[in-house]
This record gives structure tokens, sequence and C-alpha cells, in this order.
């Protein structure tokens, strides 16, 4: 179960491995060819210049499989230039090791993926795994694409080779009908990935950052609020923050009687119950303003192993969303003190739930400790803005969340974090915002 913790923190520590990535990466960007053969079974191949010799998918146990997401795929194997088929060595635990004496030979590896992840009860969600989406099929990466977790610093080409009649949206950068790039290993692994026929994606502009929207055939009624609560919260945080991270944003909603969201790196996916019910518009404020924070705090500002720092994103997240909708006028008052209640709430029940282990601790088994990871850093973060409030004066929590932002390059560690709170705010001078906001922030200087 810790596997996918493994694979994030080889993932989120490119900086560090960039000079061995030279080599591993060539001058062209390694092709992922996905092709559709029939009903739900996909042949996926990749071409690199170089590997380590491991090849890895993200890996999960789930109700109802074996073994995970490599119950969904088959007849993983090497090939040649010349050719020839190359078997690899099964680890277990969605790891594949290439025969010593064969390394220097492989410069591609294909394999078979069957589409039927709905058989399964994914523990996290199946809006972070596959599921099916219309007459289509919902994927995100790191459940489906196999790869080196060395190659963290390399660019990377998705080719779709699918029916005419079908189309592709992605998180990645769009180059030119059904072909994609990514950037590094974490955009490829961490994004959302939906193909099939009749795709309908809308599409809105927030400050230089494009945002695709994109509905099951049972919940395109709802697709205006949703665009308009996601204007309104994406408008804030870009004014929070000083600027959006990513130039594009892929938002997926899946109609399922589950209610649940995943965020991954320029793209989020939520799973609601159609119709959805406008009555209940502080849930899905909060849900959908909630995922699209991630893009800032969880991915922007990030933790260098993956799991420290859940409780700083998570409940930062939480908290930051409440006080966003409150100043947007989406919420009244007596509805973020009730925002606020449940987060306290959520820390008690947590400290009960999860005995005596610290937030940075609890972050290992996020679901597990979930009460205690999201109740634990919104407490924090009330408290955090109420001490600069009390000092600096209105808008220094924000005047340190945007500090955060701009020297986040190489991610944060628990002592780097803390120690970069203590030394803030220094010297920040104030600046009003529009007065539609109703909020004074402080700039950093």
């Amino acid at each position: 179960m810790l596997k996918i913790s493994t694979a994030m923190l080889a993932m989120t520590m490119g900086m560090a491995q960039a000079d061995a990535q030279e080599g591993m990466c060539g001058t062209s960007p390694i092709a992922y060819t996905v092709r559709h053969v029939e009903d739900n079974r996909f042949q996926i191949e990749a071409s690199f210049t170089d590997h380590n010799g491991v090849f890895d998918v993200g890996w999960r146990v789930a109700e109802g499989t074996q073994d995970g997401q490599v119950d969904f795929i088959s007849d993983l194997h090497a090939l040649t230039a010349g050719g020839e088929r190359v078997e690899l060595d099964y680890q277990g635990y969605g790891t594949w090791n290439v025969p010593e004496a064969r390394r220097d030979d492989v410069v591609r590896i294909q394999y078979e993926l069957d589409a039927d992840h709905d058989r399964a009860v994914w523990n996290i969600g199946k809006e972070e795994i596959a599921y099916r989406f219309d007459d289509g099929f919902y994927f995100v990466g790191s459940a489906v694409i196999v790869a080196d977790y060395s190659w963290t610093d390399c660019d990377f080409e998705i080719v779709m080779d699918v029916p005419g009649d079908w189309s592709s949206v992605a998180g990645w950068a769009t180059q030119d009908g059904e072909t994609f790039a990514a950037g590094d290993l974490r955009e490829l692994l961490r994004n959302i990935l939906v193909t099939g026929p009749d795709l309908q994606p809308h599409y809105a502009e927030f400050e230089g950052m494009r945002v695709t929207i994109l509905e099951q055939a049972e919940l395109p009624e709802n697709g205006e609020v949703f665009q308009t609560l996601l204007e309104d919260s994406i408008g804030r945080y870009v004014e929070v923050f000083g600027s959006a991270p990513v130039d594009r944003y892929l938002v997926v909603f899946g109609d399922d009687p589950g209610t649940d969201g995943g965020a991954f790196a320029n793209s989020f996916g939520q799973r609601m119950s159609a119709p959805a019910r406008m009555g209940e518009k502080l849930m899905w404020g909060r849900i959908l303003a909630h995922e699209a924070l991630h893009t800032w705090l969880g991915h922007a500002i990030y933790s260098t192993n993956g799991w420290e720092l859940q409780w700083f994103s998570e409940g930062g997240t939480d908290y930051l969303t409440g006080k966003t909708l409150y100043r947007s006028g989406q919420i009244d008052a007596q509805e973020m003190l009730f925002i606020i209640e449940g987060q306290v709430r959520r820390f008690f029940l947590g400290r009960i739930a999860s005995d005596d282990i610290d937030l940075s601790e609890a972050g290992q088994e996020k679901q597990q400790n979930r009460q205690l990871v999201y109740g634990g850093g919104a407490l924090f973060h009330l408290m955090l803005d109420a001490e600069l409030t009390a000092r600096p004066g209105a808008g220094s929590y924000e005047a340190l969340l945007w500090d955060l932002y701009e020297n986040s390059d190489t991610g944060w560690s628990l002592h780097t974090m803390l120690s970069f709170l203590d030394q803030r705010p220094r010297a920040w001078r104030q600046r009003s915002t529009p007065s539609s906001t109703r909020l004074s922030i402080i700039r950093p200087s």
C-alpha cells in the first residue's frame, strides 16, 4: 500500500536528479502511443533512448482485484531496435525489471490495457484511477501508464491512435489533434485523459489560464453553475497568489452515486450524482473551489517527499476555500462559521481516531487519518491567519501564501516550511485590492 508513496517521492525529486536524467532523456521526447484496439481494450507503447531497467505503474490495493492496477495490464514486454521481444521479470506491486543481460538492447515497452476498472472498488476513489465515461474512457496517467520513474525531467509526447469519430481531452498540452505533450514525469502521470466519441468540452479563460470543462451526458444542465463557481474561485486565487501556475486546466465531472474529487497537476476530476441539486450550492462550491485551489496549494506549493506536508496543503486548502467563498459573496457569514466549526470538529475527531501521531505522520496514510490531516491542517491555518492579522494587519495571511508561492521552485520539507513561516512576515507593504473583493491584501515588497 505504500508503493504509491514511493512513486510520488521519485516524481517529486526531479530537481535533485536533474544531472542524472540528461542521458536518460535523450534529445527527443519519450514517445507514448495509446491505441484503441476494440471494445475496452487498448495497446500502449513507449519508445525511449535509455532507461534504468525498472518500469512501474502506480499501484493501489482495491476491493475486487488481486494486484491493483496490474490486474488490468497484460502482455507487458520489451522490444529491441530490431523488434525482438524481451520478457520482463515481474516483481510485484506494479514493478517490472528488464533482465540485466538485455538492458542495453531494450528501446521500447508494449502492453495491453483492459479498461474495465469499474469492476473494482478503489479505496481512494475511481476518479483517481479510471472509469467508463459515457461511451468513452476516463484515465489518470499513473494508473495506466507504465514508465521508468527515473525519467523525472524528461519531455514526453503522447499520441492517441483512436477511431475517427473519437476525440481526446487531457490535462497535457495539446500539440495538434490527437497529439499531446508533457514536460516532466509528474505532468505525464498526474493528469487526466478522457477519450471517446461525442465528447463536448467547453472553455473559459482566467488571467492567461485556459480552463476546459467536460461533463458526462447526465450533467451538462449544471455546467453553467459549475463554470460560475469555478470562475469566481479561480479569479480570486489568481488575485491572492498573483498569477496562475499553469496556462491550462482540465475539469472533468463524472456521473456517479458517490461524491468525491481528485486534484492533479493540470486537472481535477469530480464525481457527483445526477442530476446535481443546486440547493447543495455550499457543498458543491466547497468541492469545486477546494480542488481548483490545489493547483496552487499542493501542486505549485508542494512537498518534496509527497506526504509530510499533506496537513498543510489539504487543511490549508479547506480553510482558504471557505474564506474565498465568503469573500467572493458565494456564502454568508453564518455558512462560513459552519465551515469553521466543521474544521475544528474534524480535528478533535481526528485526534481521537488517529491517537497521538503528529500531523506530518498522519499524511503517510492520508485516507486512514483524513480527519486529522484535514481538520488539523485547517485549524493551523485558521490560527495562522488570526495571528498574522493581529500583527501586520488584514491580508497578511494572503501575503504569506503569495510569498510561499513565489519561493516554491524546489518544493518544501517540513523543516524548510516551518522555518519559512517563522521568518515571515517581514517588510510587507499595504496595497488595496479592488473594492469588489472587500479585502485589503499586504503584498511582499
